[in-house]
């Protein structure tokens, strides 16, 4: 059998060896990876900046209607709960440097179902908290004589198609998810 294949032919032999088919392409599991990271970094700063401009406009109403604080602290505590739910429910898994084929496709599994996660309750930790914050400032421009019914329930009318809209999309997009996350466990990319 030594004699047979002199020294270069096996090595020409081992080289020319049929490769298994891989079922995933690391590249387009990493790529799907860091397109998922880099939505929840945006969406993660988006958040800071509602976080600011929440204070801001709170300050602002207790400062230049004092009569609105209970109203405006019941809005702030509501919102601010929502607002920090998404950030800790949306923050962003690190993908570890030296993940292999079947790292990357755990890794990418983890990121999908957190987006899943966040997406279809999105209703329950942000807008229910968030609906309750906006009735709250609702009743305080009422009780102190603000803009009126009319503008109010137009505000109201508003905040309820935002909030509809929000809900419709969240899960859609929950649902969406579910089927990559779906694809990915039998084996599509």
């Amino acid at each position: 059998m030594a004699t047979e294949n002199p020294e270069s032919g096996v090595k020409a032999l081992w080289q020319q060896q049929a490769q298994p088919a891989q079922d995933f392409a690391v590249v387009v599991v990493r790529r799907r990876a860091e397109a998922i990271d880099r939505t929840a970094r945006r969406r993660a700063l988006v958040f800071w900046i509602s976080i600011v401009n929440n204070v801001a406009i709170c300050a602002w109403l207790s400062w230049s209607l004092p009569h609105t604080r209970p109203y405006v602290a019941v809005f702030f505590l509501a919102v601010s709960f929502a607002q920090v739910q998404a950030l800790t429910r949306s923050t962003v898994i690190m993908v570890p440097a030296d993940a292999g084929l079947m790292t990357s496709v755990a890794f990418l599994r983890a990121s999908l179902e957190r987006e899943r996660s966040l997406a279809a309750r999105a209703w329950l930790w942000f807008l229910l908290p968030a609906g309750i914050g906006e009735l709250a400032l609702g009743a305080g421009m009422v009780a102190a004589g603000g803009p009126g019914w009319r503008v109010a329930l137009f505000l109201g009318a508003g905040v309820a198609a935002l909030f509809a809209f929000v809900f419709i999309r969240s899960r859609q997009r929950g649902r969406r998810l579910q089927s990559e996350i779906d694809a990915l466990s039998a084996g599509q990319i």
